[in-house]
Order: structure tokens, then C-alpha cells, then sequence
């Protein structure tokens, strides 16, 4: 049974609550309160599995009793409800600790699937808790038994450049080519396209892990995660842009951390902003591909990243630039690029059309559906530069995996 607690100021709303929720047997309203001082009491007396509570009350609004019931009840988790849907109220909610939110009026089955994922969550987070007592933390436990994972960062200082493209063809390329655990993770927080370009429908997304503490355990992580192309594990953005803002650092921090332990490889879509969110994701990471493509604008503001890149002190041996849609009838080569940007080219991805187009409109990589195309040939050529060690189709020699650098010289 998951015991539930039942908190709103106005009485007729908690007994259509009990009554909506008599109807689920395995569910049961343990008590109910009407406002947050009175849930609190009631929560030490109870000890719910659940908290189901109103924001506007008397005495003590809801905000202010999840936060407290967060720090000295954390065993039971807050479900916050509102008649307010503004972001505003979504981003106090979950920074005072709430699980999930729910914009009055619901449904009975959007509330039961609110109660009953958060129940399981909590209950797998219990559970491995337990089983890793005494747990620990930070980067250096891995559940592979080895180093840290590394993160690849695929950025541009432009859109419209095939970035998020790259990425994904990227990760499925490294699954294939090393056999190696890969996560990819969508970070442009309000308008990602990973799970468009892989056709991925997943109902979780990175905003499933803001409150879920200073380490993201295993099973919370496996969760959330939606499983992609070729084995890897995918990391959705936010599924609507209001909710982007709710991710801050210090929760990227503990995600990557989190994903470092779980994986070979995480590789990284962004915005193309130098935000502050950016720069410091960009001291995380351990490569960096820059992408740009045949055209003034694009290689502008791929010389202006660079610039960028260099002012923050970050090491150019973990800079990799990458020019996609190269053709025979371009204005630039690659030499002429090298000289303008003062940076040399790593991978030049050729112009296929056909064989994009096909790929986006399915929801396929291309490296799966076409791994001939040159274009496929190019983001494997790519794989065997950024892993050394890599034997790829039999045209490349192992070479000695080499030490890796830290991202910033300084």
C-alpha cells in the first residue's frame, strides 16, 4: 500500500481527493491536514510514503512546509499541486524538494501515475541506498570498476550547423566502433532535438533527476534514461521550455558525475549560447568538438568560439574542429579554414543530402542505415581519432591509448 498524506486548506478538496483516490487499491489515505504546519505535525505522526500537498494555504504555505519536510522527513516525498501552472511556482516547488508538480484541475489518472512513480522512484533510490551502505559518493565510484567515464562536448557558435546531428551519429558510432557504454545527453534545455532526430517518445526527462540529491544513484538514472540506437542510453532535455530553468549547475554537476560512473562515454549536445550554464559545463567535459560549416557566418562565429575557448584557458589539444557539408565547389578548403581560424581541422563531414535527409526523416542515424555513405565513413574516421586505441573495418592500427589531459591548461 502507498500511504498517502492529503494536504489543502479547503475541506471539500480533500474529501474529493480521498473519495477519487478510494477507487485504487493500492493507495490509502493515511491522514489529511489543512495547511503546512498542520502537515508537517501530521507527516512526523504519520510517516507517509507520500505527501500530497496545495501551495496556497493559511499559517504555512506549501513551498515553505516542503522545504522543511525535505530536510527532516526526506523518507517522504512532496507532490506539490497548484491551480497555478506559471514556472515561477514550478521552480520554488522543486527547489524546496518537491518530486513532481500537478497543475490543477487533474485527472484521476494523471494523479495516480504522479503517486505511483514517485513512490517506485523512492523506493529504488531506498533500495540501493541500502544495498551500498555505507554509500559513496563523488566521481571516483564508478559502477564499471575503473576510471571515470570521459565527456564529449559538441558545440558550435552557430546554429544550423549539423551539430546536434553530429552528436547523435557520434554517440551510436562510438557504441558500435569500441563497444563501449554511451550516453548521450541533450542539454539545449529548451529546444533540444535529440529526441526528434532519434525518434525517441520517452515520458522522462532531464528535469527527473533536479531533486533527486547530491549524488544520482544508478537505478534513479537507469529510470530516467530512454534507450537509443544502437544500445546507447539517452538523456532527453526538458519536454516543454518553461521547465528548462529549473537544471541549474550545480544539478549538471552531479548528473555528469553520476553518468561518468555509468559509462565509457558521455557525449554532450548544447545550446549554441556562451552562456554561464555553458562555460561551465565546459569545464567538465574533457574534448570539445567545435562545428562549423562552409559559410561565412559559420566559420565567423566558429573563429569567435575559438577566441572564447582560449580566454577561458582550456587546452588546445582538447579542442577538436569539425567542418560539416564540405563539398568540391566550395570557396574554402581545408587549408584555408586552418589559416583563418588558426586552429587545424580534425574531420571534414561531407555534403549527402539524400543520405541526411533520409536519416532525419526516419529518426535514424545514418551511420545504421547507411555505414557506407561517406558521410558515415567521416563520423567513424572521427571515432578512431578521438579513441586511439580503436580498430575500425581493419583500416586502422591500435595505437597506445594515451593519457588523458586535463581539459584546462591552467
Amino acid at each position: 500500500m502507498i500511504r498517502l498524506l492529503v494536504v489543502d486548506d479547503i475541506a471539500s478538496t480533500r474529501q474529493n481527493l480521498q473519495k477519487l483516490l478510494g477507487f485504487d487499491d493500492d493507495i490509502e489515505v493515511v491522514g489529511t491536514a489543512g495547511d503546512g504546519r498542520e502537515a508537517v505535525e501530521m507527516a512526523h505522526a504519520t510517516k507517509p510514503d507520500i505527501i500530497l500537498m496545495d501551495v496556497n494555504m493559511p499559517v504555512m504555505d506549501g513551498i515553505q512546509a516542503t522545504e522543511l519536510l525535505t530536510e527532516e522527513l526526506s523518507a517522504s516525498p512532496v507532490i506539490i499541486m497548484s491551480v497555478q501552472g506559471e514556472r515561477d511556482y514550478l521552480r520554488r516547488a522543486m527547489q524546496a524538494g518537491a518530486r513532481e508538480f500537478l497543475i490543477k484541475p487533474f485527472s484521476h489518472d494523471e494523479l495516480v501515475a504522479a503517486i505511483r512513480q514517485v513512490y517506485m522512484l523512492e523506493q529504488k533510490r531506498g533500495t540501493y541506498l541500502a544495498d551500498h551502505a555505507p554509500a559513496q559518493t563523488g566521481v571516483a565510484a564508478t559502477a564499471r570498476g575503473t576510471e571515470p567515464g570521459e565527456v564529449i562536448l559538441v558545440f558550435a557558435g552557430k546554429g544550423g550547423v549539423g551539430k546536434t546531428l553530429l552528436a547523435s551519429n557520434l554517440a551510436v558510432a562510438l557504441s558500435a566502433e569500441t563497444s563501449a557504454k554511451v550516453a548521450l545527453v541533450d542539454l539545449d534545455l529548451q529546444f533540444g532535438d535529440v529526441g526528434v532526430m532519434l525518434n525517441i517518445d520517452h515520458p522522462r526527462s532531464i528535469t527527473d533527476l533536479v531533486s533527486s540529491g547530491e549524488a544520482i544513484e544508478p537505478e534513479i538514472l537507469g529510470d530516467v534514461l530512454a534507450k537509443g540506437p544502437g544500445g546507447i542510453s539517452v538523456l532527453l532535455a526538458p519536454l516543454s521550455p518553461e521547465y528548462a530553468d529549473l537544471v541549474t549547475t550545480k544539478h549538471i554537476r552531479n548528473i555528469m558525475a553520476g553518468l561518468r560512473g555509468q559509462f565509457d562515454y558521455v557525449v554532450v549536445d548544447t545550446s549554441c549560447h556562451v552562456s554561464e550554464f555553458n562555460i561551465e559545463l565546459i569545464e567538465l567535459v574533457q574534448k570539445i568538438l567545435v562545428v562549423t560549416s562552409l559559410t561565412i557566418p559559420a566559420l565567423k562565429d566558429a573563429k569567435l568560439t575559438l577566441k572564447v575557448l582560449e580566454s577561458l584557458g582550456v587546452d588546445a589539444a582538447a579542442i577538436q574542429l569539425i567542418v560539416n557539408r564540405v563539398d568540391a565547389y566550395s570557396d574554402f578548403n581545408k587549408e584555408a579554414i586552418e589559416g583563418n581560424l588558426r586552429s587545424p581541422v580534425v574531420a571534414q563531414l561531407p555534403f549527402e543530402p539524400r543520405v541526411v535527409g533520409e536519416a532525419v526523416t526516419r529518426g535514424v542515424p545514418f551511420v545504421e542505415i547507411q555505414p557506407e555513405a561517406e558521410i558515415s565513413r567521416a563520423v567513424r574516421e572521427l571515432v578512431a581519432q578521438l579513441v586511439p586505441s580503436v580498430v575500425w573495418a581493419g583500416r586502422r592500427e591500435p595505437d597506445k591509448v594515451k593519457k588523458r589531459r586535463s581539459l584546462f591548461g591552467r
